[in-house]
């Protein structure tokens, strides 16, 4: 997959999925809380496994859907991804968005199952045109790629801006970075400061860092050092060590130099109030 658009694993993304299958509404939509979500948010996932598979065999898709996470990361069960790619297909089938994904993750990372990119990016697609805007994101990556579909830079940004329209922060930083420096787009530095700035508010540390950029050399935006600062530092402080990390601290260490001590001080009360939701950084998992 697109390396310059993905180098982080797939924990966020599990965790989403697993809050998915926690969630309290039941088909219906009434805060109920069925007997499976009730007993996988208290850790009984043995008998959330019992609960929504009585559901499954009835023909719930979101219990299908259910039965397949556990499947798929060894919840209650042993880890089958066999049977996890097989309830998250009958879900898939039965239009369930969140178990085409599911699916399509499967199938992409080949872990448990035969890996079939073809087959994964259909999903995707199915997906992705029901709304699922981490489908919509995915499906982009391998059009620019050209992994299970045919390379295609023009559907790829189809794809990845409607993903970061719909709020995919992601998708955002990747629009983001893509309109502040020209690449694949026509340059508009003013909309890529836009989207990026959205990407930071939601938590994606590389949107921090670059939004920090932005601020600190008045690109596409007003030159503002205390707000270059503070994403600076809420960038180095959510990336992990490597090139980007150094870059945060680099560009912190020049800022400090040039800002007054009683600027710096306002900025730090700034970053304790933002404070950002945990990162966001959305990515298929590793083949």
């Amino acid at each position: 997959m697109l390396r310059t658009f993905r180098q982080a694993g797939f924990a966020s993304c599990l965790m989403a999925l697993l809050a998915v299958a926690a969630s309290g509404a039941n088909a219906q939509g009434t805060s109920e809380i069925d007997p499976g979500s009730a007993a996988f948010m208290h850790g009984d996932f043995a008998l959330a496994m019992q609960e929504w598979s009585r559901k499954a065999q009835a023909g719930d898709a979101e219990a299908m859907n259910n039965v397949g996470i556990l499947y798929n990361k060894g919840l209650g069960v042993d880890r089958d991804a066999a049977l996890a790619a097989t309830w998250y297909r009958r879900a898939a089938e039965l239009g369930f968005a969140n178990a085409q994904f599911n699916l399509a993750n499967l199938l992409y990372s080949g872990d448990g199952v035969e890996r079939d990119l073809k087959q994964s990016a259909a999903w995707y697609h199915e997906a992705g045109r029901r709304g699922h805007l981490g489908a919509q994101y995915f499906l982009g990556l391998m059009y620019a790629d050209g992994e299970g579909v045919p390379e295609d830079k023009m559907e790829a940004l189809k794809w990845i801006v409607k993903a970061a329209d719909g709020g995919n922060a992601a998708a955002q930083y990747e629009v983001g970075r893509m309109l502040v420096g020209g690449d694949g787009l026509q340059a508009d530095p003013v909309k890529g400061a836009e989207y990026t700035l959205k990407s930071a508010h939601a938590g994606n540390s590389k949107a921090s860092l670059l939004m920090a950029q932005l601020y600190a050399a008045g690109t596409g935006t007003e030159q503002n050092d205390l707000e270059a600062y503070v994403w600076a530092r809420i960038a180095a402080d959510r990336l992990k060590p490597g090139q980007d990390s150094r870059k945060a601290h680099a560009l912190i260490e020049e800022l400090e130099s040039r800002m007054e001590e009683g600027a710096i001080k306002a900025a730090e009360r700034v970053i304790e109030i933002r404070n950002p939701k945990p990162d966001a950084e959305e990515q298929p998992p590793a083949p």
